[in-house]
């Protein structure tokens, strides 16, 4: 989490579009971090029109036949299923852009991003600044005490907020 990895998505999207490419983006309806609008947002405000979908598959049909790249943010709420749906994007020719979380607050593998790291033909991982100590940061920790022990059961209230989570390094994710 605060690395950016949202708002590098936009950055994408907008070069893409640009280069007069027809881009589709599509987020989850768990994401409602800025409100229930169908837009994505970065931290640092930035913004994108995308569409809201519930589950992975719900993508598939929505995807129009002359898009030619699809861009999917935060893919760790859509599962295992979203490989499969990428996949067949993949076989009609679709480029795909996606970003997302690559571990869960405890520092667990956070899917389907280690599937979909592994498949890619390009990764790159962002890192945030460690709150504690300034270093890079690779994980982030859930500072509340409130709130589901296992990563997969998120709510939506905890879901990107900033008081809620901290971004810290490796030595001091331990503190």
């Amino acid at each position: 989490m605060f690395s950016g990895k949202t708002e590098e998505l936009i950055r994408r999207v907008k070069r893409a579009l640009i280069g007069k490419k027809r881009v589709q983006v599509f987020k989850h309806s768990l994401d409602i971090r800025y409100g229930k609008d169908k837009k994505i947002f970065s931290h640092n405000g930035l913004s994108l029109k995308t569409e809201v979908v519930t589950k992975a598959r719900d993508i598939l049909p929505k995807v129009h036949k002359k898009t030619e790249i699809v861009a999917i943010d935060e893919v760790q709420w859509f599962g295992k299923e979203l490989i499969e749906v990428i996949e067949k994007l993949i076989s009609k020719e679709k480029q795909i852009i996606v970003s997302g979380l690559s571990t869960t607050f405890d520092r667990q593998p956070f899917d389907p991003i280690p599937q979909l790291m592994a498949t890619a033909d390009k990764v790159i991982k962002l890192s945030a600044i460690c709150i504690i100590c300034g270093k890079e940061a690779v994980f982030h920790k859930r500072i509340l005490e409130k709130g589901p022990k296992d990563p997969a059961l998120i709510t939506p209230l905890l879901v990107g907020k900033i008081n809620a989570y901290e971004a810290r390094c490796r030595v001091c994710f331990e503190k």
